[in-house]
C-alpha cells in the first residue's frame, strides 16, 4: 500500500500529538515516517523540537539547517534554532537567528523578547531595553 500526502498529514497530526504528551522517542520516529512520504520544513522543524527535548542538540540543529535551507524564510525553524543556540550557550549565533525571524515578521514578540534577553546577558542594555520597549508596544495592541 503507498501512503499519501493526505496519510502524511495524519502522521504528522500524530507526531505533534506525541511531542505534545512528551513522548519525543515516538514524535520522532513519527516524522521520520512523514518524511519519507512528504519531506517539508514543517516535519523537520517539529523532529528538530523533539531532537532538542532530548538532548540531541547537534541532530536537532540539522533538522533546522534542513528546514531553512527547504525554506529561507521559514520563521518557525530560525526561531527554533535560536532557542536551541541560545540553550548551548551560543548567543551570537541564536542573536542571528532571532534577528532573521525578525526580518521575516517584524511583530514576532517571543522573537524580541528573545533577543533582548540575550542582549541583556551579554551587557548590551540599551539595545535590551529597545527589545523590551517593542515588546510591550506589541502587547498593548
Amino acid at each position: 500500500m503507498t501512503l499519501t500526502k493526505d496519510d502524511a498529514r495524519v502522521l504528522f497530526n500524530e507526531g505533534v500529538l506525541s511531542a505534545d504528551s512528551d513522548m519525543h522517542k515516538d514524535a520522532i520516529k513519527i516524522f521520520d515516517k512523514v518524511m519519507e512520504i512528504d519531506l517539508n520544513a514543517e516535519v523537520l522543524c517539529n523532529k528538530g523540537i523533539s531532537l532538542a527535548a532530548i538532548e540531541r542538540n547537534d541532530e536537532a540543529l540539522e533538522c533546522y539547517d534542513k528546514a531553512i535551507q527547504m525554506d529561507p524564510n521559514d520563521e518557525f525553524a530560525f526561531y527554533n534554532k535560536g532557542v536551541l543556540l541560545t540553550d548551548m550557550n551560543r548567543a551570537e549565533e541564536a542573536l542571528e537567528c532571532y534577528d532573521k525571524v525578525l526580518e521575516i515578521e517584524p511583530d514576532d514578540a517571543d522573537a524580541l523578547y528573545n533577543k533582548g534577553t540575550i542582549l541583556s546577558e551579554i551587557g548590551k542594555n540599551e539595545e535590551a531595553e529597545k527589545c523590551f520597549t517593542q515588546v510591550k508596544e506589541l502587547e498593548s495592541l
